[in-house]
């Protein structure tokens, strides 16, 4: 919504657009659910630990699961590949989680406290790729569901199209900042608990 006012060239927030009122109400987000720091802070040293960290190993089954069956299917080139660019992630959040079950039982978990927001990061950007991936391969399969049988609906081709593309734009240009984040827990990084109160 930021960017289609943008590309609206300012005008986008006026009344005529109706990227202006999607805006003011996406700006309503963070009141409505809290700050995302304790809801950090909830999945690092909470959620993630339950039941002997079950709530994840399912999370993973599932992604595991539907990539390898996209990366099997014969009508969903596209989707494939982006099935492979989002694996590697899943491996390196696993190593994120073995690093972080030992931080916490030192006293380097203070950093986590700082750093729960990067964590939370990875997993948003994986679980809403994994999401992303659905869609684009379901409209491929329809898509070519669609030209297989010679319809002419271009309409519903277009809007296919558009899924496999924001699929596409999400995983080439959001997921990659996760990369920062994996690495600033994966080296425990104390910058932001190395600040005194002094300093500002």
């Amino acid at each position: 919504n930021d960017l289609g006012i943008q590309v609206l060239g300012g005008a986008g927030y006026t009344r005529e657009y109706h990227a202006e009122q999607f805006w003011r109400d996406n700006r309503l987000n963070p009141i409505h659910e809290g700050t995302n720091g304790v809801q950090a802070l909830d999945l690092s040293f909470r959620k993630l630990w339950q039941n002997k960290g079950l709530g994840i190993q399912i999370l993973k089954r599932e992604i595991t699961q539907d990539l390898d069956s996209v990366c099997t299917l014969k009508n969903a080139p596209e989707s494939a590949k982006l099935a492979s660019k989002l694996m590697p992630y899943l491996g390196h959040l696993h190593e994120v989680l073995i690093h972080l079950s030992k931080v916490l039982q030192t006293e380097k978990a203070l950093t986590l406290t700082a750093n729960a927001q990067a964590l939370m990061n990875i997993f948003a950007s994986i679980v809403v790729s994994w999401m992303w991936i659905r869609q684009a391969s379901t409209a491929e399969q329809l898509l070519n569901n669609e030209i297989d049988s010679n319809r002419q609906d271009s309409e519903k081709q277009n809007f296919y199209h558009g899924k496999i593309q924001a699929a596409k734009y999400y995983i080439d240009w959001e997921l990659p900042l996760i990369n920062r984040d994996i690495e600033l827990l994966k080296n425990d990084n104390t910058v932001c608990t190395d600040m005194q109160a002094d300093w500002f």
